[in-house]
């Protein structure tokens, strides 16, 4: 088989018989008024492999690939002249082994005719027109690569994590971390039957976009840490500076949790989109649950503010930890 005409960007790491019919390659004509069954010596598979084996140095390149045969079939029809026309026609697929799967990714059928004038054709003779369209099929591939090689996420390097801005407006029912410090104004919920003197809704959220961008999945994440006014209320006993000072540190809280999950997600690694979004919406589902727990300690620690030295104590512990996280 003739060495490819350019440089290899990727090592064969073994070939796989896909077909549905793994019997004989094809029925070929063997004498004036018999055919017989094509067979290739040492299996399709073996003999695929050493072609492409002689055709590609054997370099470990990070591009590692199983090449499955989907389809090879040889048909020969005899010519009013005597002699013999045949075609031969191989769809082979081209799959990527990754750390922890194996993706598709592309395949490609190639095929050429041949004309014979003698009965007996040796199977080097059919290895030969064989190898000519693997040869095809790499140099296909090859081209392929070129053009969908930076964008195709199943090639890509490594991550870029992207943290947008936060940049969400107040609204009547809305206030969003990032604008200002609550106030009272900002408690416009009914009070609900409870012993204690104010509630505050405070809550974070994330939204994520992804695309491969010259080799490598661009992930950007935007995330919010807002308070609802309408779910969060007061009684008019605690209208004061520390009842507020103790909603606000629940509202700090959200965005400690908010800004551990960014820190979190900006380590991960994935091979896949489809494979990091999952380990996103993970994260978030345990930072959730993360945040519920610290307001429950908070409230429980402080006893809902009453006790003033657990109170002075959790403030500080809160900025140390923004300011950490800022860091």
């Amino acid at each position: 088989m003739a060495k490819v005409d350019f440089k290899p960007s990727f090592t064969i790491n073994g070939v796989k018989d896909a077909r549905l019919d793994k019997g004989n390659i094809g029925i070929i004509i063997s004498s004036s008024t018999q055919t017989e069954s094509l067979q290739l010596q040492g299996g399709l598979e073996y003999n695929l492999k050493r072609a492409f084996t002689q055709t590609i140095p054997q370099t470990d390149l990070p591009l590692h690939l199983i090449i499955k045969i989907l389809e090879l079939r040889f048909t020969e029809t005899k010519l009013p002249n005597g002699n013999i026309s045949g075609h031969v026609s191989i769809q082979l697929a081209f799959d990527r082994i990754g750390k922890k799967d194996t993706v598709q990714l592309t395949e490609t059928t190639t095929s050429t005719s041949y004309i014979r004038s003698n009965y007996l054709m040796d199977n080097k003779q059919y290895e030969g027109i064989l190898n000519k369209l693997l040869t095809k099929s790499l140099e296909y591939f090859d081209k392929w690569l070129l053009v969908n090689g930076t964008k195709h996420e199943a090639l890509v390097k490594g991550i870029k994590m992207i943290f947008l801005p936060e940049t969400d407006v107040n609204d009547s029912d809305t206030i969003y971390y990032h604008t200002r410090k609550i106030t009272w104004d900002d408690f416009r919920g009914k009070p609900s039957n409870s012993r204690y003197g104010a509630a505050i809704f405070a809550n974070f959220a994330y939204s994520a976009s992804f695309e491969v961008i010259d080799g490598y999945i661009v992930a950007k994440i935007a995330t919010k840490t807002y308070m609802v006014r309408g779910m969060s209320w007061v009684i008019p006993p605690s209208l004061n500076d520390y009842a507020l000072a103790h909603e606000q540190l629940h509202f700090d809280i959200a965005k400690l949790v908010a800004e551990r999950f960014k820190k979190k997600v900006s380590t991960m690694q994935a091979d896949l989109i489809i494979d990091l979004n999952s380990m996103i919406q993970y994260e978030y589902l345990e930072s959730y649950r993360d945040m519920n727990r610290l307001q429950k300690q908070y409230d429980t620690e402080t006893n809902h503010s009453i006790i003033r030295s657990a109170q002075m104590l959790w403030e500080q512990k809160i900025q140390a930890w923004l300011k950490e996280i800022e860091n």
